[in-house]
């Protein structure tokens, strides 16, 4: 009697577990078909009866991208001299760390600035800028650089005496421009 009471409950549990799944499944199959009809009917333009367009929403609604046609040009014919090699020049640059001892002023300035100018230098701000620049002097820790006059821009600051600069030494007999404020 036990073993009969067993048997079919568990017969039961089964049934209603294959039921279940079969339940589960048929939903979900439900939902999917729900949630893809949803997602259809977002992608269509949805219109109420009786619109009318304007000329920009005509305009828009007609346009479209064009298609791209690839247009394939012939090549240049080589020239009977070509050139023999491409000489590339680096500048090598050096930074030094530089004491600052006494800042230029009034004329001692100017006419630094002046010469530079004349000279052609590239680093010489235009004039109506010079008020802003400063011009120091200072030495090196290298002991091959005694002294070195260089110039300031506004973007570092105003620098003291005795603070220190990182300096980049021109190689063209230019003026030296201070890149860095190390204080």
């Amino acid at each position: 009697m036990l073993s009969g009471c067993f048997g079919g409950t568990v017969a039961q549990q089964i049934a209603r577990s294959m039921l279940m799944q079969g339940a589960d499944q048929a939903a979900a199959a439900a939902m999917d078909a729900h949630l893809l009809k949803q997602k259809i009917a977002a992608q269509t333009l949805k219109l109420p009866q009786n619109t009318e367009f304007d000329d920009y929403q005509i305009a828009f609604l007609r346009s479209g991208f064009e298609n791209v046609k690839t247009q394939i040009e012939t090549l240049p014919t080589a020239t009977a001299e070509e050139p023999k090699s491409l000489a590339v020049s680096i500048e090598q640059t050096r930074l030094v760390s530089v004491e600052v001892w006494n800042l230029l002023a009034g004329q001692e300035k100017l006419q630094l600035l002046e010469n530079a100018r004349l000279k052609g230098s590239e680093l010489i701000p235009p004039k109506s800028e010079w008020s802003n620049w400063f011009i120091a002097v200072g030495g090196s820790d290298d002991p091959g650089n005694s002294t070195i006059t260089f110039l300031i821009p506004p973007n570092i600051g105003k620098v003291a005496s005795g603070s220190k600069a990182i300096v980049e030494l021109s190689n063209n007999g230019e003026l030296n421009i201070a890149r860095y404020a190390l204080n």
